[in-house]
């Protein structure tokens, strides 16, 4: 790469009549290292990518077949190889709209696609009014200047795709390949820039036009070099500060400053207005107005996708300041229930055993009304017991552990806590292994299953099923109960709410403290007639299949 890039830029020195060997051999040069860097750019994008070289490296390889009609001594050589050069800046365009981006709204890339347009416009529209206004013009051929002029708009409306792009958008991917490209894409914009003014001068000649094309030559090898650069993780992209927001308004000032301009070249022109002035200028007004259009569009997308998310977030918020006040409710009430339970279960302790000696010494009439208020007592210590726990702190322990056979050495407790002919199916999920506190959890069931043994008729089934999820289990305990009316499903959860006549209001508050120590989430749905479902998520365990 070093000895073609020499060689193009020394053998120019030697052109001489008489000696077109040279002139052939400086060809071959540019040649071979345009479709040199083609090359290496589509192996990097076969390999590595990202697939916007398979264009970065045909915009090269097309770049320099530009020469091919100056070579040949076509008749048209003046305007073909200026219109085989902005197809191949084309190509480096679209090959930068193919970088791996990350978009913010739903059409960034055309709108950007459109500020490049809108510059490139606005250029032309400016070269136009030049070549009208300055007498120096008349010495090329129109249609050459014309050409010229398209040139240098194509090249400066495609390097703003990449110049205003990176104001709004992040592009770490291959980011020095990235700024490899950027410069390259400098370079070709003086080349034709220096150029096309050498050529309307006319003095493009002598060392002047070879360094105008020397530039050609080193942007070639700055494509290559960027198929050569490294791969860069965004991570291993240096930070730097974000640009000033002003770069993204100037494809609106110059369109607006051109359209400006244009319209006083009109009126101050008098007479019928220039048709091409008239095109060009409602070209220009067509592109900012879709340019906008696109833009107002994505802004109320963007606002309606804002206010959804704000609502979702809200409730969100507002879910999870229920649970805390919940849980606030339920410290302050059990704390407060806490003393006089104490006090109470000391008075009961009293009563349980002045009831055992009166059992040994009372008549056996008595007997009965003994056994009463002793399984009275015994009640009424459990409940004083259930009290005194719901103020405590459990210190949990969690483990992982496999839950399908788990759930195996729990069922004939759990089949144990429902009546007679009442049914406890159970399915299971293979392998499903949980990071969680086996004994909270099997206080967690014991609670659901007693409290759908209460709701279900005699001969009711509760149907339990565990379920495998990315990253979580699900427990779901579903009983085919008589159901929850809505006015009572906001409140299933409050701490002393009950819906049965001797029921503390405890069971459903704890069973929810627990599963929220065990990182998990509960829900419940139910309905009059439907029956009632709880669904707990706990966390799965790190060598869970389910993380494989």
């Amino acid at each position: 790469m070093a000895v073609l890039l020499t060689g193009n830029l020394i053998l120019p020195l030697f052109y001489k009549e008489g000696r077109p060997a040279i002139t052939a051999l400086d060809y071959l040069c540019v040649h071979l290292l345009a479709f040199w860097t083609a090359g290496l750019a589509w192996r990097r994008a076969r390999r590595e990518g990202p697939p916007a070289f398979y264009l970065l490296g045909l915009g090269a390889g097309l770049g320099s077949l530009q020469y091919l009609p100056t070579l040949l001594r076509l008749p048209s050589a003046a305007i073909l190889g200026p219109a085989i050069s902005i197809t191949g800046f084309l190509l480096l365009g679209a090959g930068f709209l193919w970088w791996p981006q990350q978009i913010r709204m739903p059409r960034d890339r055309v709108r950007v696609s459109l500020d490049g347009l809108a510059i490139a416009l606005s250029v032309f529209a400016l070269a136009w009014l030049a070549m009208g206004l300055l007498p120096w013009t008349s010495r090329t051929p129109r249609a050459v200047t014309i050409t010229y002029a398209i040139h240098v708009s194509a090249a400066l409306g495609v390097l703003s795709l990449w110049l205003l792009q990176e104001t709004r958008l992040m592009l770490p991917e291959q980011a020095p390949a990235k700024r490899l490209v950027r410069l390259a894409m400098v370079l070709l914009l003086a080349r034709v820039s220096f150029a096309a003014f050498l050529k309307v001068l006319g003095h493009y000649q002598g060392y002047l036009a070879h360094g105008a094309e020397a530039l050609h030559q080193v942007a070639n090898t700055l494509l290559a070099l960027a198929a050569l650069s490294p791969t860069a993780m965004p991570d291993q992209v240096p930070a730097g500060g974000p640009r000033s927001r002003l770069w993204a308004t100037i494809p609106s000032l110059l369109s607006l400053t051109v359209l400006l301009l244009l319209g006083l070249r009109i009126y101050v022109g008098g007479g019928e207005p220039p048709r091409p002035l008239v095109g060009l200028g409602l070209a220009l007004v067509l592109v900012v107005a879709l340019r906008h259009g696109l833009l107002i569009l994505d802004l109320e997308r963007f606002s309606r996708d804002l206010e959804s998310r704000v609502e979702v977030r809200t409730r969100e918020l507002e879910q999870h300041h229920r649970e805390a006040l919940g849980n606030l409710r339920v410290r302050m009430m059990a704390g407060l229930a806490a003393g006089l339970a104490h006090d109470l279960n000391n008075i009961l302790s009293v009563i349980r055993i002045r009831l055992d000696l009166l059992r040994d010494t009372c008549a056996p009439r008595q007997l009965e009304n003994v056994e009463v208020l002793q399984e009275a007592s015994e009640r009424a210590i459990a409940m004083t017991q259930r009290i005194l726990s719901s103020g405590r702190t459990v210190e949990l322990s969690p483990m992982p552990f496999c839950l399908t056979d788990w759930l195996g050495t729990r069922s004939s407790l759990l089949r144990a806590l429902l009546r007679p002919e009442q049914n406890l199916i159970i399915r299971s999920a293979p392998n499903l292994t949980v990071f969680a506190d086996p004994q909270s959890l099997d206080q967690i069931l014991q609670n659901l299953v007693s409290n759908a043994r209460d709701a279900m008729g005699p001969t009711g089934t509760l149907t339990m099923t565990l379920r495998a999820a990315s990253s979580y289990a699900q427990v779901e305990v579903r009983d085919d109960g008589p159901g929850f009316p809505p006015e009572h499903m906001a409140h299933l959860f409050e701490p002393f709410f009950t819906t049965k006549p001797s029921g503390t209001g405890l069971g459903l508050a704890t069973v929810r403290n627990l599963v929220h120590q065990n990182r998990g989430t509960i829900r419940v749905e139910s309905g009059e007639g439907r029956g009632t479902a709880f669904f707990i998520d706990l966390p799965v365990a790190a060598e869970s299949p389910l993380l494989a």
